[in-house]
């Protein structure tokens, strides 16, 4: 028997290392700048629509531009489309840095910065994702994809914070340019990657057929459907996070540091969940885990909906980001595992597409059955909705099964 994959193993191996560290130091300096950008615009409007209209930048490239994205990712050498995404987005940070320094930066600035910003991170994520694989073997898939995870969290944890320090001893200026600085550790490591990273050659086909073709995989692969389909179905019925404001305020009556705490916690769950999966190292029976953490995760759900202490709510919303951690780091391995190279980049821009449609339009959706059965009720239906979508995939998705060995 085999012993765990620990995660030095997979750290050792240096592309993937270096990958790894570069893309957590330009997290931190995205979640630095994305303070800034959310402070700079209340400071600019003293409008909360206006503010609130950030997001709505960040959402419309993810909406447009991932089909596109995933194509692009699977027919350009994925390391040097990750430089130009890398370099583009560092003159957009550097740009805003620029203005705000010579006091002519206007929130249409920022708007359009966000929205190509959002853009290049579309064509930038396929790439980054599809390359992973091909850094570290088969059996250390899991551990890197935990360790994918763990950067994420890392810098939601650690970005915010710092961006408050940065902004309020060095200014909103000083912000956008660490954020400029830190994609030049993407670019540099990169620049010294000794792995190829491009995809396989294919024939040639038009962007169109290139679409066409990755959804034909997904509707034909079974697995991957399935998968999608559970994920987008608890995503949307289970936003409970755009309710937290008013679970926090209304129900539990903690205040704006009990809102940030809800938040919060969920990221040092899933820094927990991700080092579950990293002391795991490759789990067998994937299928049946990913099915098993999600129910988890719907019950959850209606657990923290029926909570009424800070204590308890917290304690959920930590095992919430945990088993959500473990769900989608082993989601995304067996995705990769069952998809192709060549195939990669567009079935990770579908996955983009499926997930961010369930989870905005779930926002919306968990607002107009909050404002109809009250915020409980609405979590309640959402978690009780999620957990028949798992039970279905469970029961039919046949393929999840004969593929756990």
């Amino acid at each position: 028997m085999k012993s765990p994959v620990t995660p030095w193993q997979v750290l050792k191996q240096r592309d993937f290392g270096l990958f790894w560290l570069s893309l957590l130091f330009s997290a931190v300096g995205s979640q630095i700048s994305t303070v800034a950008v959310a402070w700079q615009v209340y400071e600019i409007t003293n409008s909360p629509f206006q503010l609130g209209l950030t997001g709505l930048f960040r959402a419309l490239p993810v909406m447009i531009l991932s089909l596109p994205g995933g194509v692009v990712a699977d027919r350009m050498d994925r390391r040097q489309l990750l430089i130009v995404t890398q370099s583009l987005a560092a003159l957009l940070a550097l740009a805003l840095g620029l203005l705000t320094s010579a006091d002519q930066v206007r929130v249409w600035h920022i708007y359009a910065v966000t929205f190509l910003s959002g853009a290049a991170g579309i064509f930038d994520a396929p790439a980054r994702t599809a390359m992973i694989p091909a850094l570290v073997s088969a059996e250390q898939l899991a551990s890197a994809y935990a360790l994918n995870i763990t950067w994420r969290q890392i810098a939601t944890l650690a970005g915010p914070f710092a961006g408050g320090i940065v902004i309020g001893s060095l200014g909103v200026g000083m912000a956008y340019y660490i954020d400029a600085l830190s994609f030049l550790a993407v670019i540099v490591c990169l620049a010294f990657m000794r792995r190829q990273v491009r995809p396989a050659r294919e024939q040639k086909e038009s962007p169109l057929q290139s679409v066409r073709a990755g959804f034909n995989f997904i509707r034909e692969n079974s697995v991957i459907l399935g998968l999608m389909s559970m994920d987008t179905c608890v995503q949307f019925f289970g936003a409970y996070r755009s309710m937290m404001p008013a679970f926090a305020r209304d129900i539990l009556g903690a205040g704006p540091a009990g809102l940030g705490a809800l938040l919060g916690v969920p990221a040092l769950g899933a820094l927990a969940g991700s080092g579950i999966v990293l002391a795991a190292g490759n789990p067998r029976r994937k299928g049946r885990l990913i099915v098993g953490v999600t129910l988890l995760y719907t019950i959850g759900l209606v657990c923290f909906a029926l909570s009424r202490s800070l204590t308890l709510s917290l304690v959920i919303v930590f095992c919430l980001g945990l088993v959500d951690a473990v769900g989608e780091t082993l989601r995304d391995t067996l995705v990769q595992l069952t998809t192709p190279d060549r195939m990669r980049g567009r079935v990770k821009s579908f996955d983009q597409v499926f997930m961010s449609a369930g989870t905005y339009m779930g926002h919306a959706q968990m607002g107009a059955a909050a404002s109809l059965i009250g915020v409980p009720g609405a979590i309640i239906l959402g978690g009780c909705v999620g957990s028949a979508a798992v039970l279905i995939v469970a029961k039919f998705a046949r393929s999840l099964r004969m593929i756990d060995r």
